[in-house]
């Protein structure tokens, strides 16, 4: 039996889905509920504005896509091919840096989406994706290039959180696999309630971090480290599974 609320937040469920003609599945997962003339917008800039290189496309990726999201601060840099998901749920501090060839999918029906504070930078290649769940991230907070944050319920990273590329972090995901006879991926999701990373936290590059996991206010995650267990605050953690080697 096919979960709904799955069924919802995954694109690929959606375009299986034999109910609803393809401009309802585009539209559920791409843009959401949107009015007419934001959905012409959002095409337009689709088409021919986020591929524009240079200077001139910067100034005009600033112009155009600031009216897109539910919010947008001063200051805010779109580099160039980001794709954007339910922008009305997006909301962008002032001074935001979006390199080039982000996904920022704020994907979800009951969801509030994705919100980023002030002076983040979110590196090349970084997927944000919501699926039902909400991503929420501090001032000041930097995440490298090549980076995943899946949500199903709730990603938290707070103020001065240092993020290392090629990371990921999935909030919620596990799916259930009691029953036999229907595929693993069409059986509900489980969630141990999403993942909280506190202020000055440093994940060193190419760290999973799982669901349910909290790393607490200034600790390091070394290098490579699978992060299976909740983190105490101030302490350095390495390894797969991570562990606690010192105090800071």
């Amino acid at each position: 039996m096919l979960d709904e609320k799955s069924k919802r937040a995954s694109a690929q469920k959606t375009l299986l889905d034999k109910n609803g003609g393809m401009f309802s599945k585009y539209k559920t997962i791409f843009t959401g509920n949107i009015s007419f003339l934001t959905f012409m917008k959002y095409e337009f800039i689709t088409m021919f504005i986020n591929p524009m290189p240079g200077a001139l496309g910067l100034f005009l990726r600033k112009l155009f896509l600031k009216g897109l999201f539910k919010k947008t601060g001063k200051g805010v840099i779109f580099g160039r091919n980001i794709t954007i998901r339910h922008p009305k749920k997006i909301e962008i501090g002032d001074n935001v840096i979006f390199d080039e060839n982000c996904v920022i999918d704020a994907k979800g029906e009951e969801n509030k989406g994705i919100k980023i504070d002030n002076n983040v930078f979110i590196g090349r290649n970084t997927i944000l994706s919501c699926k039902e769940g909400d991503i929420e991230i501090g001032e000041y907070s930097n995440i490298g290039a090549n980076c995943y944050l899946i949500s199903e319920t709730k990603l938290y990273l707070g103020k001065y959180v240092f993020v290392a590329g090629n990371s990921y972090m999935v909030a919620g995901g596990n799916h259930s696999y009691e029953d036999k006879n229907t595929p693993m991926m069409f059986q509900p999701s489980k969630s141990k309630g999403g993942i909280i990373i506190e202020d000055d936290v440093w994940i060193g590059a190419s760290c999973t971090i799982i669901d349910g996991i909290k790393i607490e206010k200034g600790s390091i995650v070394g290098a490579s480290s699978l992060v299976n267990r909740d983190i105490p605050s101030y302490s350095i953690a390495v390894g797969t599974p991570a562990k606690v080697i010192k105090k800071r």
